[in-house]
């Protein structure tokens, strides 16, 4: 293998033909397809299907691409330093976030650590929790904050923050003017909810089984921040957590207390074989000291 035949398959995978990997890499189509053809002999793997005139990738072609996936990682990791070393920055950061905190949370805490370390370059990407510890396990990322529990190996985690999902109804709601929910007042109740791979939709649907209660779903969504765009339009009520409570307060929706009590647990996570930059320790202060200061306003949020 040779890297220049791993940038053309990589290429072809992310623009779906050989045309628009050729525009990328600035060499022509059939150059592209030359490099190709020489991976599939070194590695005796057909990547793509050509039957149909298109290149259509075969199962071999994605389970290696998402093994290539990790090897680019390192590598755009080593290009980075190289020009944070040849120009003379303090050092970049990449970080993994769920969701809940990264559209509001994490960008504000972004904004402020960067007003005292400017020079420092970061990158942030949004993915589901299962994903951000894989990133972190694989070395992808510098840091990860997401939901517990974590299985895989190679991370070293902290708990960054435990609060109680709460619901979200519309202001006018029926329970509104309650300080506590419970499930016996969701039978029958249209909902808005999580998806069942989320935790906290699973650890819902434990809590009504038990309870012997039967909502009426009518929307799932990947996204806490969907369960309250959704709630803010009247199509129900729903589960959320109070990152993503605190960015929809003020739109016409309230939050209550759920009981009994589902927590929201999220940990940081670092790549346990990477050693932890100066950036990363003083960030990481930022990004506490941010979490202090939302705490403090949850209970005026829930307030009656």
């Amino acid at each position: 293998m040779r890297w220049r035949q791993l940038t053309a398959f990589r290429e072809t995978m992310v623009t779906g033909t050989a045309s628009g990997a050729a525009e990328i890499m600035g060499i022509s189509q059939p150059a592209v397809s030359r490099l190709i053809d020489a991976l599939e002999e070194s590695l005796s793997i057909t990547l793509f299907d050509r039957r149909t005139g298109r290149m259509v990738p075969t199962l071999e072609a994605e389970l290696f691409y998402a093994e290539l996936q990790n090897a680019f990682a390192g590598y755009d990791r080593l290009v980075a330093a190289a020009e944070d070393i040849r120009l003379g920055r303090r050092g970049s950061l990449h970080i993994a976030s769920m969701p809940a905190l990264g559209l509001n949370f994490l960008p504000d805490a972004i904004a402020r650590f960067r007003k005292v370390q400017p020079d420092v370059k970061i990158r942030y990407d949004l993915q589901l929790s299962m994903r951000v510890e894989e990133w972190v396990s694989s070395q992808q990322v510098d840091l990860g904050l997401a939901e517990f529990p974590f299985e895989r190996p190679g991370i070293e985690r902290e708990s960054f923050c435990e609060t109680p999902y709460v619901m979200a109804m519309p202001a006018d709601h029926r329970l509104s003017g309650r300080s506590v929910v419970t499930p016996g007042d969701l039978e029958g109740e249209r909902m808005v909810s999580l998806s069942p791979e989320t935790v906290a939709r699973r650890l819902l649907d434990t809590c009504l089984a038990e309870a012997g209660v039967t909502p009426q779903f009518v929307c799932e969504t990947t996204y806490a921040a969907g369960v309250c765009a959704l709630v803010m339009r009247g199509q129900g009520i729903g589960l959320t957590d109070m990152f993503t409570a605190t960015d929809f307060a003020g739109t016409g929706i309230v939050f209550r207390r759920f009981e009994p009590e589902i927590v929201f647990r999220v940990g940081v996570l670092y790549p346990r074989h990477l050693p932890r930059s100066r950036a990363t320790g003083e960030f990481m202060t930022t990004l506490r000291a941010k979490r202090n200061e939302m705490m403090s306003g949850v209970q005026q949020l829930l307030a009656v």
